[in-house]
């Protein structure tokens, strides 16, 4: 897919995040299966969401497109509902960008809606919430390892709906995350956290008005040592209540994780 070059002006914003001018401001709707991606931010040699949708605005639209995401998801990690948005000069409408871009994206990433929106709007400053899920598999599943991630262990899950019955709220999570240059603070405001279980497994339902670096996934993996007896209680408590350092629990795997929606 070609680029067109420096002769076509980019979505150049200011400090704000306010269009440079007076051009229109679009909101995306985004799904994506992240398998194939090394993330959503655009990075040098490697393909990444973000690039892919740059790429296909910038084919149709005779111009070079920059978007800005609510968020950045890492390798692997999926999304149903991630939003985004550009500016442009271009008056083409947004159905026609909606169709044309998709005819240009790979099969594992579709925009579902272009809408136009206040040059106020920011897909990450002006959202007020975003929602993940988790899949967790009891058994080595062929047709679902894309999706969900097997801990090779088998865990109780009423132990595990205790603990997640005491995320709801204000609490730090830095004991669940990892370091990341420009984020801190930890203190994530969590108003669902649900563990939901079924056949296959259990499914991690969880809302929060932030979420910091890999802090859903280390949420799982405390959750599951708990479950497994690795931990018990009041260690999960301790990780909630007196946080001091990142890192303090392990990872699980990307696959599980999927951003459901954002809300704004």
């Amino acid at each position: 897919m070609r680029l067109f070059d420096s002769g076509l002006h980019d979505d150049k914003q200011s400090t704000t995040g306010q269009p440079a001018d007076d051009r229109r401001r679009l909101k995306l709707k985004i799904e994506y299966d992240g398998t194939e991606f090394c993330g959503w931010q655009r990075q040098s040699n490697v393909r990444t969401v973000q690039q892919d949708i740059e790429e296909a605005l910038s084919e149709v639209l005779c111009r070079k497109i920059a978007i800005v995401g609510s968020g950045r998801t890492d390798s692997g990690v999926h999304a149903l509902g991630q939003v985004a948005h550009f500016s442009t000069d271009n008056l083409l409408d947004e159905e026609r960008i909606l169709r044309g871009a998709n005819s240009l994206l790979a099969k594992d990433v579709r925009i579902w809606e272009i809408e136009e929106v206040p040059a106020s709007f920011h897909a990450r400053y002006s959202a007020v919430g975003r929602s993940y899920r988790y899949r967790l598999l009891r058994r080595n599943r062929p047709l679902s390892r894309r999706y969900g991630w097997y801990p090779e262990c088998r865990w109780d899950d009423e132990p595990v709906r205790e603990a997640v019955r005491l995320l709801i709220g204000e609490h730090s999570f830095k004991s669940f995350s990892r370091a990341r240059p420009g984020e801190e603070g930890y203190i994530c405001n969590v108003g669902r956290a649900e563990w939901e279980t079924d056949d296959d497994g259990a499914l991690f339902h969880i809302t929060a008005d932030r979420f910091m670096h890999k802090m859903v996934r280390g949420l799982v993996g405390a959750l599951v040592d708990l479950g497994r007896g690795y931990i018990n209680g009041d260690d999960f408590l301790e990780l909630l209540n007196r946080p001091e350092r990142n890192g303090a629990t392990r990872v699980a795997q990307p696959q599980g994780l999927v951003l459901v929606g954002v809300e704004y």
